[in-house]
């Protein structure tokens, strides 16, 4: 059994010893390859010394860094930073406890400028009153004198309660003729859902979209866009039946 086992060993190390003589005999005759040379002439080429003083001067090719000057503002910030630093002493590791004297910061911060700017300016846009003899948002639209009331904002210029009005009797026309059933309660989306009339549907999901744009989206109007306007709502109301 050894000696079965030296005969396969030896037999193995000397085929192993005569396929890497081969591969180095391969290795050393193999032809070394030929590195050709250039023998070209290099041409210099010079650079216009005058383009290139010009294009020093020019700012677009400085790349120095400019030191600017602090504003009033960035002074602050760093003062104040400086003074919350001083405060905590700089003891504080916990960053939920950093996190909450930033907080307080930033609220004293807003509290002074909600005082010097003014809280409603800050943080509100101030809407214009307008006296109407009803209410914009709970008007029962079958108390309305729609004639009245719409030459009364058109002459003082309010287009976009007049569109509001407008609406609203298309609301009324629709409910006298058993298109819709009104409630105070329901939504324009309510209503839409109502009419059954392919025709009527496309048409007020037009203006219902219109409406909202302009009354609920503050979209600007003037008398040029109040007028196409106005009468797309007639021609509406016209072919309720």
């Amino acid at each position: 059994m050894c000696r079965g086992l030296y005969i396969f060993f030896l037999f193995f190390g000397l085929l192993f010893n005569s396929a890497t003589g081969i591969a180095q005999k391969k290795v050393g005759h193999a032809q070394p390859s030929v590195l050709h040379l250039d023998s070209s002439s290099v041409k210099v080429q010079p650079f216009n010394k005058v383009k290139v003083d010009s294009y020093k001067r020019q700012r677009d090719f400085k790349y120095d860094t400019i030191s600017t000057e602090l504003s009033l503002w960035d002074r602050f910030w760093i003062w104040f930073w400086r003074k919350i630093e001083n405060l905590i002493g700089g003891t504080v590791k916990n960053p939920i406890s950093n996190y909450f004297f930033i907080g307080i910061g930033v609220g004293i911060v807003a509290f002074i400028l909600s005082k010097v700017i003014g809280a409603e300016a800050l943080f509100s846009k101030k809407s214009k009153k307008a006296f109407l003899p009803y209410d914009v948002l709970n008007e029962n639209i079958h108390q309305i004198d729609y004639k009245i009331e719409l030459a009364k904002l058109i002459t003082e210029g309010k287009y976009r309660f007049a569109v509001r009005l407008l609406y609203l009797q298309s609301l009324k026309r629709l409910s006298d003729n058993n298109k819709i059933d009104w409630r105070p309660e329901k939504t324009n989306y309510n209503y839409l859902m109502e009419i059954s009339e392919p025709s009527l549907k496309s048409e007020f999901t037009q203006l219902t979209h219109q409406f909202d744009c302009i009354w609920y989206g503050d979209f600007p109007i003037d008398k040029v866009k109040f007028d196409p306007i106005n009468q797309t709502f007639s021609h509406f109301n016209a072919q309720i039946k």
